[in-house]
């Protein structure tokens, strides 16, 4: 019996695309340290102990540059990867100022390894392609012996716990901790596929980190926004209910979303909890039993722990309570890595709960779709090359006016950057056009199908 999917040899096409004709390289190191720290050349040798000094190479710490969009796709978010930045803000200008000087004499090496620096800093977060490959190669309606059948239920569910406690007030930048990720997951809850599930649940919202308000605030666990379609005022007005205030009951969350998510039980759901937090446990709970059972039970849910600005023994806490859950663990440290997170989340959604309508309506429907999201996600790209290439220009023009690098070494690292952005735009513009008529043969190939399914599973008599 036919099945409905973009045929393999289309979909292998958007694949080479996308991994730019060469083997996967494997994901590039995840940057150690995000902190703004100053840059170390090695001294040069004592002029007194060798009578032709020779310069230490000028080498930055920062990931080898991305080759393909698959690389692109999982190079480190950078720590000003934000649409807001500019090259003036402080914390640029600091960044900037941590790079040493570099040689009259620099090596083109070395040129590269400062392009590579800057850009580092810089990389904005880019949507996957895959998405967009994995809806082209989902069946569009059952077979035909299962027309008469009632759909097998499923569902795709999101629930995120949210630490509420006084914390969370600390600053970062101009936003608090909690404004963050209240903003986070605004956009992240929005962009999930229609048929998509998202509850909200917080804790440590009540009372303050007084000892006199330990009780109470331990005991404020609530779901603010049950488990159910994306309602966009809904949402907002259970966010704007809360306020970081008391302690932190992270093991009683992990137990009451158990609860939530108990009625998704079987193969047949999907369930995937996000925790937030800035902090481990502090109401005598047992955070990681808890994840034990969370993981032992009937909903088999994905465990994500995002630990918030962690260091030291909290972020070991939270990685022990993931483990546990049999989850991952990751921190973030600003708005963007938050968001990014989130992003890979929406992917996932949109894997497991794509679909095609089984009238000729909703196949043109999805089509029109697919090709907006083909559009956006292109255009998606395209911005944000323009954004990295203009923060490099102005940055190695800061650089200059800074007095370190020479007017050449800036013309010249900039000439890098323009080859490397347009190699990265052709490619971008080759997948978009790949995809574009993957779609259109996928088009052309469902509503042919279910033209021979309807002729051969409706008689004359019954049409309607």
């Amino acid at each position: 019996m036919p099945r409905f999917y973009t045929p393999a040899a289309i979909i292998f096409i958007c694949f080479i695309f996308l991994v730019g004709c060469q083997e996967k390289k494997g994901n590039v190191d995840e940057v150690k340290d995000k902190e703004v720290t100053k840059v170390e050349v090695e001294k040069e040798p004592d002029e007194e102990t060798t009578t032709e000094p020779v310069e230490s190479p000028f080498n930055l710490n920062a990931p080898k540059m991305p080759s393909t969009l698959e690389e692109v796709v999982s190079y480190p978010v950078g720590l000003f990867a934000s649409k807001d930045t500019k090259v003036k803000d402080e914390a640029v200008q600091q960044a900037l100022d941590a790079i040493p000087p570099i040689s009259e004499t620099a090596s083109d090496e070395e040129l590269s390894s400062l392009l590579a620096y800057v850009y580092s800093l810089y990389k904005m977060d880019y949507d996957d392609p895959k998405v967009i490959i994995d809806s082209l190669s989902i069946a569009t309606t059952p077979d035909s012996d299962e027309i008469s059948k009632e759909e097998q239920t499923e569902t795709f569910n999101v629930e995120i716990i949210l630490d509420a406690s006084g914390s969370m007030k600390k600053m970062i930048g101009s936003k608090s901790m909690m404004d963050i990720a209240k903003e986070a997951i605004k956009e992240f809850a929005s962009s999930l596929p229609e048929e998509a599930n998202v509850g909200l649940r917080v804790y440590g919202h009540k009372g303050t980190g007084s000892n006199a308000d330990k009780a109470m605030s331990c005991a404020a666990n609530e779901l603010v926004y049950p488990i159910q379609p994306y309602n966009k005022s809904g949402l907002t007005d259970a966010l704007g209910k809360f306020n970081p205030a008391g302690w932190t009951p992270l093991a009683q969350s992990l137990i009451e979303a158990q609860q939530d998510l108990s009625q998704y039980k079987g193969e047949n759901h999907r369930n995937i909890i996000y925790l937030v937090s800035d902090g481990v446990e502090t109401c005598d709970g047992d955070p990681i039993a808890a994840a034990k059972s969370l993981k032992a039970s009937e909903i088999s849910p994905v465990v994500n722990i995002i630990g918030f600005d962690l260091e030291g023994k909290d972020e070991q806490q939270l990685m022990a309570v993931a483990e546990a859950a049999g989850g991952t663990y990751v921190n973030v440290r600003n708005q963007e890595q938050l968001k990014s997170q989130f992003n890979q989340a929406s992917a996932d959604a949109y894997k497991w709960m794509t679909w095609y309508q089984k009238e000729q309506s909703g196949i043109f429907k999805n089509a029109d779709k697919q090709k907006t999201s083909i559009y956006k996600l292109s255009n998606s790209w395209k911005n944000n090359i323009s954004k990295e290439k203009y923060l490099i220009s102005f940055s190695l023009q800061s650089l200059y006016t800074k007095k370190k690098i020479t007017k050449e070494q800036e013309l010249t690292t900039y000439k890098k950057a323009e080859e490397f952005y347009d190699l990265h735009y052709g490619l971008v513009e080759e997948m978009k056009n790949t995809l574009i008529d993957a779609r259109d043969e996928n088009l052309a190939s469902s509503l042919e199908e279910i033209k021979e399914l309807y002729n051969k599973n409706v008689s004359p008599g019954k049409k309607e």
